[in-house]
């Protein structure tokens, strides 16, 4: 299960699953021009814990409400507009629509020359029926706008957000589709405007197969409400992440992944919090045939 809002956010192995029905296209593959989805989800598990709760628990509401999804897209000639909704009855209504668009003009040289997308989206999020999760009733959203241009296996991306004053974005069940998340945060909080720049570069242009380094530098400013967001408005993060990956040979199958990350709160009354982290992740696929 793969969604802007509700997905596994698989980044440190262990990944967020669900329980419930879904219904999609037989036919998936990369021809595809029309997607579209409708699901009913029970129970979800966090990644932090052994056993499946409801979606609603996950909102810190008791009842047991799971999530219905309906959502369609359209992709050709390098254009992708679509939308998701995903209701908890009682609870929290969130509204996805994002569309980018891959501008024509690097299609010479065999598709080799330089390429720009364009893309925005925005996430709707407003509480529904007799809700009881906290703060309500309320209605926020989180838009984001970004520019990637790439060429040679080299790719730059800049993005810009912004969130709601009235809230925060209620984000428990995967990644977040915002352009500015990044590994830690993801500026969700309520009046936050965000920027992220990034530079990534794939090495097999140099004969280096399955090398690749990305860095990225983020920063949020905006409201800072002691009581639902504390310090954390103004803040701040640089990723770096280097992937090895053979494309073939004797250790095809085999994925390496090496993560810093440097995050920091800044707080005019008190000292800035710092958060550091290495991570590495290994995968390796046997094959059995």
């Amino acid at each position: 299960m793969r969604t802007p809002y509700i997905n596994p956010y698989d980044s440190r192995m262990i990944p967020i699953t669900f329980e419930g029905i879904v219904w999609v296209p037989d036919d998936q593959g990369p021809d595809q021009t029309f997607d579209y989805i409708a699901s009913y989800l029970m129970q979800y598990k966090p990644r932090n814990q052994a056993n499946f709760i409801p979606f609603s628990e996950g909102l810190s509401v008791s009842q047991d409400y799971g999530v219905l999804i309906t959502g369609a897209s359209y992709h050709k000639n390098g254009f992708n507009i679509g939308a998701t909704n995903y209701w908890i009855e009682d609870t929290l209504n969130t509204a996805y629509g994002e569309i980018d668009y891959l501008l024509p003009f690097g299609e010479g040289n065999g598709g080799r020359g330089p390429q720009v997308r364009l893309g925005a989206n925005i996430l709707d999020q407003r509480t529904v029926g007799s809700s009881t999760i906290a703060g309500a009733p309320y209605d926020t959203y989180q838009a984001s706008a970004r520019l990637v241009a790439s060429y040679r296996g080299l790719v730059l991306e800049g993005a810009v957000s912004t969130t709601g004053d009235e809230a925060s974005i209620q984000k428990p069940f995967g990644f977040s589709p915002s352009y500015t998340a990044m590994l830690v945060t993801n500026f969700r909080q309520a009046g936050v405007d965000a920027y992220l720049l990034s530079l990534s570069y794939d090495f097999a242009q140099l004969g280096l197969d399955g090398v690749k380094f990305k860095a990225a530098f983020g920063k949020g400013w905006g409201i800072e409400d002691p009581v639902t967001d504390g310090d954390f408005s103004n803040q701040q993060e640089l990723d770096l992440r280097f992937v090895y990956e053979p494309p073939r040979g004797a250790l095809q199958g085999l994925r390496v992944e090496v993560e810093y990350i440097d995050w920091t709160v800044f707080d005019d009354a008190l000292p800035s919090d710092n958060l550091t982290q290495f991570r590495t992740i290994v995968n390796y696929t046997v094959p059995l045939l």
